[in-house]
């Protein structure tokens, strides 16, 4: 599994679709999309994740790691807070979860990129396969 964060706008799709291209990719926008991988997916990419509750988080945490035997997965991960405590309880517990639920997925990819205005910088591991 490859996870690429980085903040909002900072080229992390771009970066991701360069690296896929020619082969089959399944979209996944984990907000909307039921995690159904289709028979002929060569790589799957999850979107979206930043915006789940900490049950459906946990949920996808388990179709990832599952699917990651069979296709190769990849996960864009928007940073969220910066370091910013929300004044709003909601919000506050949104950045935790989603803080959690990165730090269990950081440490099961095998690689994990940094996307910085359109700059890569990797941090684990190998970039790709």
């Amino acid at each position: 599994m490859h996870v690429i964060f980085g903040g909002a706008f900072n080229g992390k799709r771009a970066y991701v679709e360069n690296r896929i291209q020619g082969r089959s990719v399944q979209w996944m926008n984990a907000e909307e999309d039921i995690p159904v991988l289709l028979s002929n997916t060569e790589v799957v990419v999850v979107y979206g994740v930043e915006n789940l509750e900490q049950t459906k988080l946990e949920d996808w945490l388990e179709h990832l790691d599952r699917w990651n035997t069979k296709v190769e997965v990849i996960v864009i991960a928007t940073e969220i807070g910066r370091g910013i405590v929300p004044m709003e309880a909601t919000a506050r517990r949104l950045r935790d979860d989603v803080g959690r639920f990165y730090q269990k997925l950081f440490t099961k990819a095998e690689s994990v990129t940094r996307i910085w205005y359109g700059i890569a910088q990797t941090i684990k591991g190998d970039v790709w396969r």
